[in-house]
């Protein structure tokens, strides 16, 4: 029998559920089956590809690399045959789905979360799930459909991926309210000397944004702590007597203040956008959700 003929819907929306939960049970409850069955149809789609496609670990399954290859594939072809079926208008308000959306903190506090309310009132069955944001893992997760939208910078997200930009940011200096810092003009010189907390929220390491904006300047900052998140930096600024850079849009912040550089120096700024896989593109409700972020 060709296996083509032995490959039919059914497993192709197990292969995605799977490749997205990583669980039988779940996915058998999911999609109204018995966990024998779905056991059965993924024993065809091994003899159809030749490959185990999803070994067993102690907490479900884990992906092989044939199936994290044939995920976008797959995907596509179960979004085209949604679309062929369903011309309907869509309705928010019977989307009944669960989409995850990754970023940092920061893009989920000043993109997401000013969206919320309205994204709930019109469409209430919607189930979203906030992660981190993964640099390394991001094109391979969205590409299985473990994550359905991105709040990144532009350089984080893969060239060919659709995206609209939300908003322009930049940064500003802050330290400790009682600091002597914020009280007068302080040189890009002086403040380099400063110790400086530093936000890595993509990879550990003891490198911030203004990096390279200080070496433009000749000059090399004294980084003295790096953490993973942007609401971590009062509490970390405030413990050291340190200065860092964050996103004007975190401010007011208790218990900072804004030093004042000398004049013509200006903090670097960055675009944030919201990006999807191409598979994605033609889906009404990914759609429905750029355009609410970007409203």
């Amino acid at each position: 029998m060709n296996r083509v003929a032995r490959l039919g819907i059914k497993q192709l929306r197990i292969f995605s559920a799977l490749l997205k939960e990583k669980n039988l049970s779940v996915v058998a409850d999911q999609m109204g089956l018995t966990q024998q069955a779905v056991s059965a149809n993924v024993a065809t789609l091994r003899e159809v590809f030749g490959d185990p496609l999803f070994v067993r670990t102690g907490r479900g399954v884990t992906s092989t690399s044939l199936a994290q290859e044939l995920a976008g594939e797959v995907n596509e072809i179960l979004c085209a045959l949604d679309r062929l079926i369903d011309r309907a208008p869509f309705d928010p308000a019977q989307a009944f789905a669960q989409v995850n959306i990754c970023g940092a903190d920061y893009a989920h506090y000043a993109a997401l979360a000013p969206r919320l309310s309205d994204i709930r009132e019109q469409a209430p069955h919607l189930k979203l799930i906030l992660s981190e944001l993964q640099i390394d893992a991001l094109a391979g997760k969205m590409a299985s459909g473990e994550i359905d939208i991105a709040i990144s910078l532009p350089e984080y997200v893969p060239a060919n991926f659709p995206r609209r930009t939300l908003f322009h940011e930049h940064y500003v200096c802050v330290a400790q309210e009682a600091s002597e810092l914020c009280h007068g003009v302080v040189s890009l010189d002086a403040l380099a000397r400063q110790p400086h907390v530093v936000v890595s929220p993509a990879r550990a390491n003891l490198r911030g944004s203004a990096d390279g904006w200080f070496e433009q300047h000749g000059l090399q900052r004294n980084i003295i702590l790096s953490v993973p998140h942007f609401l971590l930096v009062g509490q970390m600024v405030k413990a050291t007597g340190a200065v860092a850079f964050i996103p004007s849009r975190l401010l007011p912040y208790p218990g900072l203040k804004i030093v004042q550089l000398e004049e013509n120096v200006s903090p670097p700024g960055y675009e944030l956008i919201v990006a999807w896989h191409p598979h994605s593109a033609s889906s009404p409700l990914i759609n429905w959700i750029v355009n609410m972020l970007a409203g």
